[in-house]
């Protein structure tokens, strides 16, 4: 059986230390056998703290894994252990469902080309990396978003241009977003009535499915409103190229 210093354990996953103690002080990973004053963790522990990073990343809460392994471990069956006896979370869950990673600056630059001081920084501020205990080690907050940067890098767009179009999209998405809300909060209003909430099961379980629509709709809405609009900044981007293409052959 394979055994781990925290560091070792930490990197082996995917995560930090800190995380690794974090998980352990909440109660998702078991506490670590002791030589001396060393901890050591096996593969048991390796096993489920990947696990627990790939729940969480799927947007489950500390909360709900908790119970999922206790659960497990207490020999319930699949029904009773994800029964979500508070549907307040529901409506709360978050939308998105990122793909985290912890990754070196050499990893990072071989995805995305040498990283400046600037750029670096670009990429804290914008919070795609994050910095981490370690040096020169970054949690990626969603790996897709570097692959899809690295995508880009590799037919010749430079990072700085990625990173200030993709600014100015999430600009236009947040503005969008807080439109989204505002809408959910005044249908609750016109139906329930201002100040309303929840009080029991019934209420929750009608807010979260307002709240599962309105995802449904927005996403659809976004991506078929984001493809008409390239579509039309294309052939208007195409007829421009055109007509600087005949100017410039009647000049000529």
């Amino acid at each position: 059986m394979t055994e781990y210093r925290i560091d070792d354990l930490a990197r082996r996953a995917g995560t930090t230390a800190r995380n690794v103690r974090v998980y352990q002080e909440s109660g998702l990973l078991p506490r670590p056998h002791r030589r001396g004053r060393v901890a050591i963790y096996t593969d048991r522990h390796l096993r489920q703290l990947e696990a627990i990073i790939r729940l969480l990343g799927e947007g489950f809460t500390v909360k709900h894994i908790l119970r999922f392994l206790t659960g497990l471990q207490r020999g319930q069956d699949l029904a009773q252990v994800l029964d979500l006896a508070d549907l307040g979370e529901l409506v709360t869950e978050p939308w998105s469902r990122p793909v985290t990673a912890t990754v070196s600056r050499a990893e990072l630059e071989n995805r995305l080309g040498t990283l400046d001081v600037a750029t670096l920084a670009r990429l804290l501020a914008d919070r795609i990396i994050e910095e981490t205990e370690e040096t020169d080690r970054f949690r990626v907050r969603d790996q897709r978003v570097i692959e899809d940067f690295a995508t880009l890098i590799a037919r010749g767009m430079p990072l700085a241009t990625i990173l200030q179009t993709t600014a100015a999209v999430d600009a236009h998405l947040d503005e969008a977003a807080r439109e989204l809300a505002g809408a959910g909060h005044s249908e609750v209003v016109r139906q329930r009535g201002a100040g309303w909430y929840p009080s029991n099961d019934t209420e929750l379980a009608w807010a979260a499915d307002l709240v599962d629509a309105m995802r449904r709709v927005a996403r659809r809405s976004a991506h078929a409103s984001l493809d008409r609009a390239l579509d039309e900044a294309v052939r208007t981007e195409l007829r421009r190229y055109q007509q600087y293409e005949a100017a410039d052959a009647d000049g000529k």
